[in-house]
């Protein structure tokens, strides 16, 4: 009868470990499958343009502008970048990283950055 205990015991505890382990596991995909794959964010660093600021597009029909608290003179340019290092630090506590960036001039003397994201996996 000790030997049937044992077994019991055994059995019982590996499937309550399989249940507790699934359950953790389904909750990280569920959380993901809310997310778009790729995220973009489009940096408008021009002195001119109406909507300066941070334009980021989730890919799923949702976009988000973060626009810029000043007038882009030199001594905001730390600022700006500020706003840029806290986005995407709230992007990678959101599951994101960083997989590729570009950037050229734009068409009212200033500059346009791209930051492309991806949901890490």
């Amino acid at each position: 009868m000790n030997k049937y205990m044992k077994y019991s015991i055994v059995a019982l505890s590996a499937a309550s470990m399989f249940i507790g382990v699934s359950a953790f596991t389904g909750a990280k995909n569920e959380d993901q499958a809310d997310k778009s794959e790729y995220v973009l964010i489009d940096v408008y660093e021009l002195p001119a343009y109406e909507d300066k600021g941070l334009h980021i597009h989730y890919g799923n029909g949702k976009t988000e502008f973060i626009p810029y608290a000043n007038d882009m003179k030199d001594h905001h340019l730390d600022d700006n970048g500020d706003l840029l290092v806290k986005t995407l630090n709230k992007l990678s506590s959101e599951g994101y990283e960083v997989i590729s960036t570009t950037g050229g001039l734009g068409d009212k003397s200033g500059f346009i950055t791209k930051v492309f994201l991806r949901l890490k996996k």
